[in-house]
C-alpha cells in the first residue's frame, strides 16, 4: 500500500507537467535508476490507454537481470513503447529530444547522474526523489553542526536539506526553476522530499552561483552533481 500511494501521487506531479504538452507529438520519457519500473509501466499505461498519447520510456538501471525482467513483461503486456536499458545513465546516449527524466530514490549518486543526464538534454522537466545520500554524509562529518548531526535521525534529515538545496541551486544556474517539496506523506515514506524542476531560463546566473558558493563554503559539501556539470564545460 505504501509503495502505491508513492507511486500514485508520483504520477499525479508527472501528469502536472504532461497535461500541458502537445498530444499531437511523441513524447520521450526518461526513467533512471528505474529498478522494477513499477512507476514506468503505470505511466505508459495511463499514457497509451486513458489519456491515449504518443508516448516512449526509457527505463535506465545498472541490474541487468531486472531489466530483462522488466522487458519481458513489457513484451507480455504490449507495451512496446517500452525499452530498458541495463546500463550506468552516464554512458546511456538518446538521439532526440527528451520531454522529461524522473528517478523515483535513485540510491546516492545516481540522483546526481540523473540531473545531469536531465540538463545534458535539455530535458523540459526534471523530477527526481533521492534515497540514500552516502556521498554528502561522509563530507558532512567533520562540520560546524556536530551539536546537531551527531543525532543521526537530524543528521539524515540536514543531509537531505543540504544535498537538495546544493542541487537545486546548481539545476537554476543551468536555466531551470526548482521547487522542492514533500510529495507524500511520511506515513507512507521519510523518503519523500521531491525535487523538480522545470526548463524556464534565467537572468540571475550571478546571483545564483553567489548563494551556491556560499552555501557550499558553508556547509562544505561539493554534490557529485557539480563535478558531473564541470567536466562537461
Amino acid at each position: 500500500t505504501c509503495k502505491i500511494e508513492q507511486i500514485i501521487s508520483y504520477l499525479e506531479i508527472i501528469h502536472a507537467e504532461i497535461r500541458h504538452y502537445s498530444k499531437k507529438r511523441e513524447i520521450v520519457l526518461v526513467d533512471s535508476g528505474a529498478g522494477n519500473c513499477y512507476l514506468s509501466f503505470l505511466v505508459y499505461y495511463y499514457y497509451t490507454h486513458i489519456d491515449c498519447r504518443n508516448i516512449s520510456i526509457h527505463c535506465v538501471d545498472i541490474n541487468t537481470k531486472l531489466m530483462e525482467k522488466c522487458r519481458q513483461l513489457a513484451k507480455d503486456l504490449e507495451f512496446t513503447g517500452m525499452v530498458f536499458h541495463a546500463t550506468d545513465i552516464n554512458d546511456l546516449d538518446l538521439p532526440g529530444k527528451v520531454e522529461m527524466v524522473y528517478a523515483l530514490h535513485a540510491c546516492d549518486m545516481a540522483t546526481d547522474k540523473t540531473l545531469y543526464f536531465g540538463v545534458k538534454h535539455e530535458a523540459a522537466a526534471i523530477i527526481s526523489v533521492s534515497c540514500c545520500q552516502h556521498d554528502v554524509k561522509k563530507q558532512l562529518r567533520n562540520n560546524r553542526y556536530s551539536g546537531i548531526t551527531k543525532h543521526s535521525v537530524y543528521k539524515d534529515r540536514f543531509v537531505y536539506m543540504v544535498a537538495d538545496s546544493l542541487r537545486g541551486l546548481l539545476l537554476e544556474m543551468s536555466g531551470y526553476k526548482v521547487s522542492i517539496f514533500d510529495y507524500v506523506s511520511t506515513r507512507y515514506t521519510d523518503k519523500n522530499i521531491m525535487l523538480r524542476a522545470k526548463k524556464s531560463g534565467t537572468s540571475k546566473i550571478s546571483q545564483i552561483r553567489e548563494e551556491y558558493e556560499k552555501t557550499k563554503r558553508e556547509f562544505q559539501v561539493t554534490p557529485k552533481l557539480e563535478l558531473l556539470m564541470g567536466a562537461s564545460n
